[in-house]
């Protein structure tokens, strides 16, 4: 009776350790994809990065010799700020960019509440702004919070 139970016992031990090997060559197989994909993705957030700063950097310069507007250089910072946001890991780093946006929708603002007294823009055009502010504000708060919770 004892053989039985003992050949059987060693067939489920097979059994159960030949799949074991297999998902390992699988979960390897799939972190290798994975991590390939991740340093893809960080690559064209670099380039998307360069890119919008670049266009920034053309945009202001339009705008100095008169052939934009100040909104499309705010927007073109704007964007550029976000896309170092999607790229940062580090809570401290999120923090700082939050920062940085915020003192550009200060900016911003600013600009507008001077175009609407000047008739040159509309009161809601300057609410939107403040509303875009105080979100950013909003996020900067949020990003501390976890910033600090990330440090403990």
């Amino acid at each position: 009776m004892r053989a039985p139970l003992l050949i059987l016992a060693g067939v489920v031990a097979t059994l159960l350790t030949v799949p074991a090997g297999a998902q390992e060559k699988i979960n390897l197989l799939n972190k290798d994809k994975a991590e390939e994909s991740a340093k893809k993705i960080k690559a064209l957030q670099k380039e998307r990065i360069t890119a919008l700063k670049d266009a920034a950097e053309q945009i202001a310069a339009l705008f100095k010799s008169g052939r934009t507007t100040a909104d499309e250089v705010y927007e073109a910072r704007l964007m550029a700020l976000r896309a170092e946001l999607d790229a940062a890991e580090k809570g401290p780093e999120r923090v700082a960019l939050y920062k940085s946006m915020v003192d550009v929708l200060k900016e911003y603002e600013t600009w507008a509440v001077a175009q609407h007294q000047a008739a040159r823009a509309t009161a809601a055009t300057a609410l939107k702004v403040k509303a875009r502010r105080l979100e950013s504000e909003i996020h900067l708060e949020q990003a501390k919070v976890q910033a600090d919770k990330e440090s403990k």
